[in-house]
């Protein structure tokens, strides 16, 4: 769990669409993978106007204090949060709260916090509906979760899950919150003398829908995660469990049917049920079908493309 200049940059963007302040509960404690100088440069050349008169702390962990790196209270105070806290399972990084988010969260976390800020926590948590509900109770009316950044493909045995955008669409949408970001970042991981210190990220908007092209083995050797937003409008819960939106007029035109699925009618123009089925082919013709087939595949794959990219941070 950390923020790399390319989140620190999307927390500026988000900052300037609009203003941090109030509360902020980190799930987990961040590592934060910048030093105060390279934080002003960023901050600077992004438009985001950072609060300067903050304690300069450095991490809380060791490797990355020596390497002048801020804490994740010195970072989050200079966004603008008042108040800084964490959530964690285990004590050693010494979390303002220790808390399984498998398990309801106590009553004294609901409706307390202006941001809840995840950058992996929730991956490594089984009970996905549990955790989401939670999520929604910690937050004010009007306040924000922001994952930044949650893992997608490519990162294997990271956590329990693999986050698809879809998820983020369909949760957000089905309990009516507001969805002010949805992105798709693509990056090299690299540790560079001691911290994670990655090239540019490209950063994708995306649309429900846009990678279906991609579904199976579309995408390249690079790790993806997921940036998102949501509101907490009114009306706003957390008990709903979505149908995934690519399914879901499926499923309500079936719901209308009384849940019965529509086959099409029998063909009279075609062979009668008692007819012998259609010998298989040949060796040679199955083989000749089947390299055909992966030929057309090689040959679409050029003419598909990713939503372009909008940001290289």
């Amino acid at each position: 769990m950390g923020i790399p200049r390319p989140v620190a940059r999307l927390l500026f963007e988000e900052g300037r669409r609009r203003p941090f302040g109030g509360s902020v509960i980190q799930l987990g404690r961040c590592a934060v993978f910048l030093r105060w100088d390279e934080l002003l440069k960023w901050a600077r050349r992004d438009g985001f106007a950072l609060r300067e008169d903050v304690p300069i702390e450095l991490s809380h962990l060791p490797q990355l204090a020596r390497l002048g790196c801020l804490s994740d209270r010195t970072f989050f105070r200079a966004l603008g949060f008042e108040t800084v806290e964490s959530l964690d399972l285990l004590g050693d990084e010494r979390p303002t709260y220790i808390q399984d988010l498998n398990q309801p969260v106590p009553a004294e976390l609901e409706g307390r916090f202006d941001v809840v800020f995840d950058t992996g926590t929730m991956v490594h948590v089984f009970d996905q509906k549990t955790a989401f509900r939670n999520l929604a109770r910690m937050i004010k009316p009007g306040g924000r979760v922001i994952h930044g950044t949650a893992p997608s493909s490519n990162h294997v045995d990271i956590g329990f899950y693999m986050f698809s955008p879809t998820l983020f669409a369909d949760f957000y949408t089905a309990n009516r919150w507001q969805i002010d970001s949805l992105k798709l970042c693509e990056f090299v991981p690299l540790w560079y003398r001691g911290r994670f210190d990655p090239p540019v990220w490209k950063v994708r908007q995306y649309e429900p829908g846009s990678l279906d092209e991609f579904r199976l083995g579309g995408l390249d050797w690079r790790p993806r995660s997921v940036w998102a937003v949501a509101t907490k409008i009114q009306g706003a819960g957390g008990d709903v469990s979505p149908i995934q939106g690519s399914y879901r007029a499926a499923h309500e035109a079936s719901a209308d049917r009384g849940g019965a699925i529509a086959f099409p009618p029998p063909d009279d123009t075609g062979p009668a049920a008692d007819a012998p089925a259609p010998p298989l082919p040949a060796k040679a013709t199955d083989w000749a079908l089947r390299t055909l087939k992966r030929v057309r595949r090689l040959l679409r794959r050029p003419f598909r493309r990713l939503p372009p990219v909008v940001a290289r941070l």
